[in-house]
């Protein structure tokens, strides 16, 4: 796509983190701490994030077999064929418009409680859609002026969001020691956080469909195994960072910068997530689609409310540019690869971005959005989206097995450490988890969503790709036909 660049690990690394540091993460975080039992929340979080480095090395592998922008359906499909390369690539569109919207849906709603609390002049008086549009346009119109632009912008929202997350963190972690409260919070609650509980329910909760997987601690075993599943939400998307391997010159960087973001991202949600429930009980958190706000306000009031609306927000800048980023350059490839309309793959000419891509994802996440504004589902979407990035993590880690078999011979710049223990340990484990996002306390609509979306994605690689390509054909036979001879 265009020229390559030498891509700093840096910004790979701002790049693989960007789209984890969501606001959409805090409920999917409560939700891992509803059924990890709260005080073990960290750990799920830990456990979480050591499996996710395990798959990035499947990924690192593969994106170092084949530097392109169409990064998991070229991986399966030298593995397996078309027909699941196809499947899968779609169900990652699909994961990539489910957190999108749900991001959009947790941002306009704190949007709405910052403004009722501060009560701007003008500012306030603008409905909170038109903030969502005004943001996911200005990502787009950053993405379309390239890579380099791009990188630069989620360079610095990156790492001042993590500058943020451990300065709250920690002093969160100081103010709770001096006033005695058990960290994880087990069944203490401070004032604060009672006084917060009922400022949230009256001032709208999550509504149908939109509370928490769980509203209340489950702990045990199962329960901390599902509060894995479902952390595995909040490192969703470090791997969408390879298909900008077709822009680098350095190819082995990539490997370096994912396990470098997923550290980063446990860390900081691993603490962050401790003292959310150290300050107000699981379930009062589980009750509204900003637990953080409340957790905020617990801390310190409403200048505690500002401030963690003011990350909340910078966290939804860098998810949706990274995810324009990664999101936009896989639309891209597959349209290259003929699965998608031929007419998505067209570049800019000036700052060769993937600009006809862009266009089609920015229009999509915006309709989802509105959907899921409408409908208040917005749990559904995060838990759908988690699901799918624990199959493709099965997935790629049983690529990974079968290259290594059918094409031993390939140049590889990079390879995942531990031979076939790996891989195999990454699949099992995903293979599991996946299924642990669909047992109870998760929503009972969040398989059969799942389901629709795996029979639509199939449905389309075996009848619609077959038809694309026909038509594709026969325009460049028509085209080569009406060229003059001589």
């Amino acid at each position: 796509m265009g020229l390559r660049r030498s891509l700093r690990l840096r910004t790979l690394v701002a790049a693989s983190a960007g789209l984890a540091l969501a606001s959409s993460v805090y409920p999917a975080a409560v939700s891992a701490a509803a059924a990890a039992g709260g005080r073990w929340v960290w750990l799920a979080i830990a456990v979480a994030g050591a499996f996710c480095v395990m798959a990035s090395a499947n990924f690192a592998e593969l994106s170092a077999m084949y530097p392109t922008a169409g990064g998991v359906q070229v991986y399966v499909r030298h593995a397996f064929g078309e027909r699941l390369a196809v499947t899968v690539s779609l169900l990652y569109v699909c994961l990539a418009w489910a957190a999108g919207a749900a991001e959009a849906y947790v941002f306009a709603s704190v949007l709405e409680r910052i403004f009722a609390a501060t009560r701007l002049p003008v500012i306030s008086a603008i409905p909170v859609e038109v903030w969502v549009l005004v943001v996911i346009s200005f990502f787009f119109f950053i993405n379309l002026r390239g890579i380099e632009t791009a990188g630069r912008t989620q360079d610095i929202m990156t790492y001042v969001m993590f500058f943020l997350i451990f300065a709250l963190s920690v002093w969160a972690v100081a103010v709770a020691l001096a006033r005695g409260l058990p960290l994880g919070g087990g069944g203490a609650a401070t004032a604060a956080g009672a006084v917060t509980a009922a400022g949230a329910l009256t001032t709208g909760g999550a509504g149908p469909g939109g509370a928490s997987a769980a509203t209340a601690s489950t702990g045990g075993v199962a329960g901390f195994i599902q509060g894995i599943a479902y952390s595995v939400y909040l490192f969703i998307g470090f791997e969408w960072v390879t298909p900008l391997a077709e822009e680098t010159t350095d190819i082995k960087v990539l490997p370096r910068a994912m396990p470098i973001a997923v550290v980063l991202l446990a860390l900081s949600y691993a603490v962050w997530t401790t003292v959310m429930v150290t300050f107000v009980p699981v379930g009062v958190l589980a009750s509204s689609p900003t637990p953080h706000l409340i957790f905020g306000e617990a801390l310190a009031g409403p200048a505690g409310l500002v401030l963690v609306g003011v990350i909340s927000a910078l966290a939804t800048f860098t998810s949706f540019n990274a995810g324009m980023m990664g999101n936009s350059r896989l639309v891209y490839g597959m349209a290259r690869e003929g699965t998608l309309p031929k007419a998505l793959s067209k570049i800019h000419l000036t700052y060769f971005s993937p600009w006809a891509a862009l266009t089609f994802m920015f229009i999509v996440e915006l309709l989802l959005a509105l959907v899921l504004t409408l409908t208040r589902s917005f749990n559904i979407a995060i838990l759908m989206a988690a699901a799918i990035e624990c199959v493709i993590y099965f997935l790629v880690a049983v690529v990974t097995i079968k290259l290594r078999r059918t094409n031993p011979d390939a140049e590889r710049p990079y390879r995942a450490p531990g031979g076939w223990v790996l891989p195999a340990v990454t699949a099992v484990v995903f293979a599991l988890l996946a299924l642990a996002v669909f047992f109870p306390p998760s929503p009972l609509l969040v398989g059969p969503v799942f389901a629709l979306a795996l029979v639509l994605s199939y449905l389309y690689a075996r009848f619609a790709v077959p038809w694309i390509r026909a038509r594709s054909g026969k325009a460049s036979v028509s085209a080569a036909r009406a060229v003059p001879k001589g």
